[in-house]
């Protein structure tokens, strides 16, 4: 069940064995006995993904149904013993989904499990131990030990302070190639004889925005929130980062750990559905 899941939220055979941290052709081969013991076609398979067939979208809430006792069994039968908190890592609040509004909610339901936010300026290696659970902004998880899912994306463009663009001329357009967009900007601020500042966050980025500092990328929901701030220019094509919500083989063995990122992830999609919708009206 938790194969056949794992398939239907992430799409592909693929993306599945990267989530529940087992081997492609393991997690293929589980859906083919899966089909073979019910003898029905559960996904139609070729080079773009696994499709689910109309028999396997009927059979998904009975799958959901037993994930939902099988974690309420686990639930109850660790209840009172003492664990260790689950250490989160990630950038800002809004931007990642409102990640601890979904930890408080889950704390409510789960009394007996603390959590621990590790700030850092540098991605924590997980497969060190170094955190349990990561949210993060990549095109892609390069480590393919990782367990990751994809459970949002989120825009980005460049900004600057209402008063800095009343001094100022601002870049009007973005090239499609990074590098020559940085050459871009670059020579934008040399020909206006600016100064250049630089940030370890994004979050110091906003504030230099906001006091006035320059031009910075900035996500479109926090952009966008700041009334302070103006876009240079509306977000560009393919200008999106993924957000992933990673844990590592030996935390998903945990059942805290296994719990909580099912219990997550849902809400993670469904809040950062909402922040971009909000975001472009």
């Amino acid at each position: 069940m938790r194969v056949f899941l794992a398939v239907m939220r992430e799409g592909s055979t693929l993306a599945a064995s990267r989530h529940l941290g087992l081997n492609q052709t393991t997690v293929a081969r589980r859906i083919d006995v899966l089909e073979h013991i019910f003898d029905e076609t559960l996904f139609d398979r070729s080079t773009r993904g696994a499709e689910p067939t109309e028999r396997a979208t009927t059979l998904l809430p009975y799958a959901e149904s037993l994930e939902q006792a099988a974690l309420a069994f686990e639930a109850e039968a660790l209840k009172g013993r003492a664990s260790a908190p689950i250490r989160i890592t990630a950038f800002e609040d809004e931007t990642f989904g409102n990640i601890g509004a979904v930890v408080a909610e889950f704390v409510e339901e789960n009394p007996g499990i603390s959590f621990e936010f590790v700030f850092s300026e540098r991605h924590l290696d997980m497969m060190k131990a170094e955190a349990d659970v990561a949210l993060r902004m990549a095109p892609a998880i390069s480590d393919g030990r990782l367990v990751a899912r994809k459970v949002g994306q989120t825009q980005w463009t460049y900004y600057a302070s209402g008063a800095y663009a009343a001094k100022h001329a601002l870049p009007v357009e973005y090239c499609d190639d990074m590098e020559d967009h940085t050459v871009h900007l670059l020579n934008h601020v040399k020909s206006k004889r600016h100064n250049l500042v630089r940030c370890a966050t994004s979050n110091d980025i906003l504030i230099a925005l906001q006091t006035g500092q320059g031009i910075g990328p900035l996500p479109v929901t926090v952009g966008d929130a700041n009334p302070n701030l103006v876009r240079c220019f509306d977000p560009p094509d393919h200008a999106n980062l993924p957000i992933w919500l990673i844990t590592s083989p030996a935390a998903l063995k945990r059942p805290d750990v296994r719990r909580f990122t099912t219990f997550a992830a849902p809400r993670l999609v469904r809040n950062l559905k909402n922040s971009n919708r909000v975001s472009d009206q």
